[in-house]
């Protein structure tokens, strides 16, 4: 292999497959693999004494999982209007957790994006709890969410209901 090209194989895999996914109040980048899957939105069944953030529970799979606004859980409105919408089901980041899946509503399909040290323009702190930080690349920003996070809100909303 000539160096050129064993360079070029170095540059990409030090890239992550990542999601660029549309929100109605900002942009979301997360890696490929924490998405199970992008499903048609589906009206989550409400749950009493839950959060703003706390949509409800939907079917997936045989199963039903959480549903949650990351804009409300960072405490901007919730959105109320599902056209164009789908449901982001984000695998569990903690294998001791009994919530294998929750969803994440998004304001529509989600662009495939090679990320990574090289490819920000910008990175930058954010206040928002649930959030890592925010990059930007060119014109556009978006959050990196913090999932043990999200994760681990859901799991104490859903023991105190229990």
């Amino acid at each position: 292999m000539s160096e050129a090209a064993t360079n070029q194989t170095d540059a990409t895999q030090d890239k992550v497959r990542s999601l660029w996914v549309p929100l109605r109040e900002m942009n979301l980048l997360l890696p490929n693999v924490a998405v199970a899957e992008i499903s048609s939105y589906r009206v989550p069944v409400h749950v009493d004494g839950m959060p703003d953030w706390f949509l409800g529970m939907a079917p997936w799979r045989d199963q039903d999982i959480p549903v949650i606004s990351l804009e409300a859980v960072c405490g901007m409105t919730v959105p109320s209007n599902p056209v164009f919408s789908r449901l982001m089901i984000v695998n569990s980041v903690n294998p001791d957790s009994t919530l294998k899946h929750f969803a994440i509503v998004t304001a529509g399909l989600p662009g495939l994006i090679q990320f990574g040290e090289d490819t920000a323009d910008e990175v930058g702190s954010e206040s928002y709890e649930g959030l890592k930080c925010i990059v930007r690349i060119g014109n556009e920003q978006a959050v990196i969410p913090d999932l043990p996070y999200l994760q681990g809100l859901l799991d104490s909303c859903l023991a105190e209901a229990a």
